[in-house]
């Protein structure tokens, strides 16, 4: 059996369904706190929640391989990934893959986000598990908060004062198929997978990017900032009067002015086979 957990989450489910190209769906366990909501995936939809590790030992227990998926809830995620070793030693897996981030494994980055990913990996490492690290890249969706495309794009002018650093961002469906592949063939105990888009691209790339989707000639002008209430009125509406939600884009734009999102390689084609999404490619189906 391969289990995915998480799978009604947008990374999960789209997980679940690249695993059905490699593995008969009747060998895939999907768990869920909501497993209605994987009614139409056509796979063994079932109950886990890592807040309860006895409810996932019963679909861990002789599985091939586990994919875990990290949870959403900062602060309480490391907790919540222990459980999920626990039950995956206790269950005798075969293997255990965990969707951490790019440089999650390097102390000297301080960013409170990678903080428990780190935790995560160290505990991975101690548990004595054959594990394998997919390190996502950052997301391109993101961009979508981070910066005002629409509007660049009818203006002609992608503004950041904070545009010198690189990204190679990257589509949840791709790092979805790549995690799918190694879930399904295995061969990647104790390695750690970046898993990044096809460019590493900073301000200027993302503006070349977005005049290549919508035809229009656009640019970025390093000299003007955005207005905090712009970037606060993207954001989805409980984030919007959240003071750690604002701090947290600009501290992702400062991490990546500082070399720390700056990762690139070739896993997400070599692993599925096809070529990873361009951010032109994302834009026009988004925009």
């Amino acid at each position: 059996m391969h289990v995915v957990t998480g799978a009604s989450g947008q990374l999960g489910r789209r997980i679940v369904t690249h695993l059905r190209e490699h593995v008969d769906a009747g060998k895939i366990i999907a768990l869920s706190r909501t497993p209605d909501k994987l009614a139409d995936l056509g796979v063994q939809a079932r109950y886990g929640d890592l807040d309860q590790p006895v409810s996932l030992l019963p679909h861990f227990a002789g599985a091939e391989r586990v994919l875990v998926i990290a949870t959403d809830a900062v602060g309480r995620r490391t907790a919540q990934h222990a459980n999920a070793i626990t039950a995956a030693k206790q269950a005798g897996v075969g293997g255990f893959l965990y969707t951490s981030m790019i440089r999650a494994g390097e102390p000297g980055n301080a960013s409170p986000i990678l903080f428990e990913h780190r935790e995560t990996e160290r505990l991975l490492l101690d548990s004595g598990l054959p594990f394998t690290l997919l390190r996502n890249g950052i997301y391109m969706d993101m961009l979508q908060l981070l910066l005002p495309l629409r509007e660049a794009a009818k203006t002609g002018v992608l503004p950041g004062t904070l545009g010198s650093g690189h990204a190679a961002y990257v589509t949840r469906d791709d790092l979805a198929a790549a995690g799918a592949a190694v879930l399904a063939k295995g061969g990647h105990d104790g390695q750690i997978l970046d898993l990044t888009g096809p460019q590493p691209l900073d301000h200027a790339g993302i503006a070349a990017a977005l005049a290549e989707a919508t035809g229009r000639p656009v640019r970025h002008d390093p000299t003007v900032d955005e207005p905090l209430e712009s970037f606060a009125a993207r954001l989805p509406a409980p984030a919007r009067d959240n003071p750690d939600a604002l701090r947290a884009g600009e501290l992702f734009w400062q991490s990546t002015v500082e070399g720390w999102a700056d990762v690139f390689t070739h896993h997400v084609p070599r692993l599925t086979g096809r070529p990873s999404t361009t951010l032109a490619e994302f834009l026009r189906t988004v925009l």
